[in-house]
């Protein structure tokens, strides 16, 4: 009777790679639903907030308060981009707790202080005079505060602006997302 040729069994078996692979998968799984959990609740608990305080505060005070919460959102460890949409829900929430006609008045006004060009503005602008148009307004508006955009995708302030704008273009209905 012939005996069974011999396989090799140098090195960790199949079994343990597909099982060790599954266990981290898993694993990371695990990890980054608690992360967004943590993070809806943190978003949550800044909707609760804006609903208490909008009314006490104007427009500039929400924005304020919401890019404060934004800044927040790293001791919290809560994820980022949650954090940047969250931005927008809590100005809606905010904004919607009074009427705000005499400041949407003014912000959709284009000849308004508040869209007009700074002086960096034009600058800095290739074109000093379309310096500020086409939404550019809301970074001059951070700078201001003494809130660069460094990352003009990921700015809390130019954000929460740009949900003025938007509460106040849908008739104080809604912040677009």
């Amino acid at each position: 009777m012939p005996t069974p040729p011999e396989t090799a069994t140098d090195g960790p078996s199949l079994r343990l790679v597909l099982g060790f692979a599954g266990a981290v998968t898993i694993l990371t799984g695990v990890m980054g639903y608690a992360r967004y959990a943590g993070s809806e609740r943190w978003v949550s608990e800044g909707i609760q907030q804006m609903d208490a305080r909008g009314s006490e505060l104007d427009v500039e005070g929400c924005i304020d308060e919401v890019v404060d919460w934004y800044d927040a959102c790293d001791q919290e460890d809560a994820n980022a981009a949650v954090c940047l949409t969250g931005v927008d829900i809590l100005m809606a929430h905010c904004l919607g707790a009074q009427d705000r006609t005499p400041t949407c008045e003014l912000y959709l006004n284009p000849d308004s202080e508040v869209r007009a060009p700074t002086e960096q503005m034009r600058e800095q602008a290739r074109n000093p005079k379309k310096a500020g148009e086409s939404g550019r307004w809301v970074y001059a508006r951070c700078e201001e505060r003494e809130m660069r955009c460094l990352n003009k995708r990921e700015c809390a302030c130019a954000e929460a602006y740009r949900a003025v704008d938007s509460f106040c273009r849908t008739g104080q209905q809604a912040v677009q997302l």
